[in-house]
């Protein structure tokens, strides 16, 4: 190969990195705003991002220390014991990330079992972030589903769906 080759290769490498780093920093740092529900009930929230434009996971243990974790693909897992015993277990179900653009769908479960009785809920969330002129829009639906029970029945709670979504600007 010719030097001339060997710039030209080297070009296109840093022009894809500079492109590939500029989608990723479009998704990246904190944001902060309010989601607002159909029955008008609003939440404050703020998310974050890696460095290369992943949402992270955040979550407190039962020593109370928070951690975060990268949400990065499809099969990935999280689990541990948090503040109050049992157990919390989420899964990454979806992935899908383009150009300003990202779609995560998550499936988490808990469960915790007291003096024989068992408290079971699992969750289903699907997360979009698109980034608008105005920030980060962000809509959530989750699905709700519980139980609890004895060795001798388990009574089901009526699964409940949610959806929220609000503007979120980046936190500097």
């Amino acid at each position: 190969m010719t030097m001339h080759h060997l710039v030209s290769i080297a070009a296109i490498v840093w022009v894809l990195a500079v492109s590939g780093s500029t989608e990723a920093g479009e998704l990246t740092g904190a944001w902060k705003g309010a989601l607002t529900s159909a029955d008008g009930s609003r939440a404050e929230i703020q998310i974050d991002f890696s460095p290369q434009g992943l949402p992270l996971y955040s979550y407190t243990n039962n020593k109370g220390v928070t951690r975060q974790v990268e949400l990065s693909h499809v099969g990935q897992t999280v689990e541990y014991v948090p503040p109050g015993g049992g157990v919390q277990r989420m899964a990454v179900k979806r992935f899908e990330k383009a150009q300003g653009r990202l779609a995560v769908s998550i499936i988490g479960s808990f469960e915790r079992a007291s003096q024989g009785y068992m408290d079971q809920r699992q969750e289903a969330a699907l997360f979009e972030y698109t980034l608008v002129p105005e920030g980060l829009k962000m809509r959530v639906t989750t699905r709700t589903a519980s139980h609890f029970g004895d060795k001798d029945m388990i009574v089901g709670g009526d699964p409940s769906s949610v959806v929220a979504e609000g503007v979120l600007q980046r936190l500097r």
